[in-house]
């Protein structure tokens, strides 16, 4: 028997997350934006033609994914388990997807190293894609895993150089327990610093680092410094946002950094400003049978280079995409960009995350972008007006927009669809499977 690779989203939205309060409160006579209201009311469903599950839908939490492997042949329990970002909110992402049926907690009928509903307790790792709000926020909300080795005794996080030095500005009592105050209850993490297209080996998975573009910076260089001390002895300084670190992966030390990290970063970075444009770097991630880009503006070169140099045997199934909007947006994929990656990256099938809900007089809700998607997946230059579900004035925004991918792609028969906080993607001895769009 083949070994099983699973992801689930713990999150597909922004970092404002669905239902948005703009949405919710906006008065009349603004357009009510029908994605946040079935976010904030799924009940209310069936008077769209909506189940309350479906319905359900349109709710987005933070861009996030637990990653799940079981080699052939493991016992129940011996899976790994890795998850992806943490953000504002991944607990209750946690609290909603993976509660407990009473009658499985009283009987105790579940391995003790999992989590109930999708079988997720223990974390093996934490992989850390940026340092915005919506990755990394919920980072103290992990001393749940650990505070008194109630589930595990520390969680192994794995980050760039960048991304780690902006967790120890923002979070300096993360890194070094002796910045903590009050009861002094912190979570207990193991830091790891990994670069690019180094692959890291967490128990039974390989983790390829892939870099991406998530937008740019907006200030010169000289400015993104902290200007906070630092309460570590040493500490890995900025690294330069245009080469980046070269280095093996590193262990840092949880309770109070290392010295192992070389200062990489000329000391003019931060007097000189630099006039040029520089992108903000993300990572994305191959994982075995997965390739996940959730925060993506641009895919440069060298990660397409090694994605196309990939023997057929590691190439992977799934691709995790972003997609902000219908339109390009800064820092992320319009949907054209999306549909395009997909063709050309050549998974079997692409699932795209981060949706936002549209505001106002453009809303999508879910329902839209699947109907969207199934449209271009079948190669069709327009939706078949007598076969679309839904509002009106949604459809005729949902024709603009495949009208808009077919200009800029032209036809295409990529498998794309939304994914929804929830879903849970399988790819095993059977082939892929979502139960939901199968």
């Amino acid at each position: 028997m083949a070994p099983t690779a699973e992801l689930i989203f713990h999150g597909t939205g922004t970092s404002s997350c669905l239902p948005n309060i703009a949405c919710l409160t906006a008065p009349p006579p603004e357009p009510m934006c029908q994605a946040c209201w079935l976010a904030a009311n799924p009940t209310h469903g069936p008077q769209t033609g909506l189940t309350p599950e479906e319905a359900l839908r349109n709710r987005r939490r933070n861009t996030g994914a637990i990653f799940r492997y079981k080699e052939e042949g493991a016992a129940e329990g011996e899976e790994t388990v890795i998850v992806i970002d943490a953000g504002k909110t991944f607990v209750q992402a946690a609290l909603e997807w993976q509660v407990l049926p009473v009658s499985v907690w009283r009987s105790r009928q579940l391995s003790p190293t999992r989590f109930p509903k999708y079988g997720l307790r223990r974390i093996d790792a934490l992989l850390l894609t940026h340092a915005h709000a919506d990755a990394m926020n919920g980072l103290d909300d992990l001393r749940c895993w650990t505070l008194r080795h109630a589930i595990q005794p520390h969680i192994d996080i794995y980050l760039s150089a960048r991304t780690f030095q902006e967790v120890q500005r923002t979070f300096p009592y993360l890194v070094d327990k002796g910045m903590a105050t009050g009861g002094g209850d912190v979570p207990d993490f193991l830091w790891h610093v990994i670069s690019e297209l180094e692959p890291v080996e967490i128990k039974a998975v390989q983790v390829v680092p892939l870099q991406v573009h998530h937008g740019r910076y907006f200030e010169p260089q000289s400015n993104l410094a902290s200007p906070m001390p630092t309460p570590m002895p040493t500490r890995p300084d900025t690294p330069n946002p245009t080469v980046p670190p070269a280095s093996p992966p590193q262990r840092l030390n949880g309770h109070g950094g290392s010295s192992l990290l070389p200062n990489p970063l000329p000391k003019a970075l931060f007097t000189k400003p630099t006039i040029t444009s520089i992108p903000y770097l993300s990572l994305g991630f191959h994982l075995p049978q997965f390739l996940y880009l959730s925060d993506v503006s641009e895919i440069p070169p060298q990660t397409k280079q090694y994605l196309s140099a990939l023997p057929a045997a590691d190439r992977p199934q799934v691709l995790i995409i972003d997609c902000l909007r219908p339109k390009p947006f800064t820092s992320h994929f319009g949907l054209s960009q999306s549909v395009a990656a997909a063709h050309h990256l050549g998974c079997a099938r692409s699932y795209i995350i981060g949706m936002t809900c549209g505001h106002g007089e453009a809303w999508l809700t879910h329902r839209g972008w699947e109907q969207i998607c199934r449209t271009l997946s079948d190669g069709k230059k327009r939706l078949e007006e007598e076969q679309w579900v839904g509002e009106e004035e949604e459809r005729v925004r949902a024709e603009a927009v495949v009208a808009e991918v077919v200009q800029d792609v032209g036809e295409t028969r990529a498998w794309v669809r939304p994914s929804f906080d929830g879903l849970r993607i399988v790819v095993g001895p059977q082939g892929i499977s979502d139960g939901v769009y199968d």
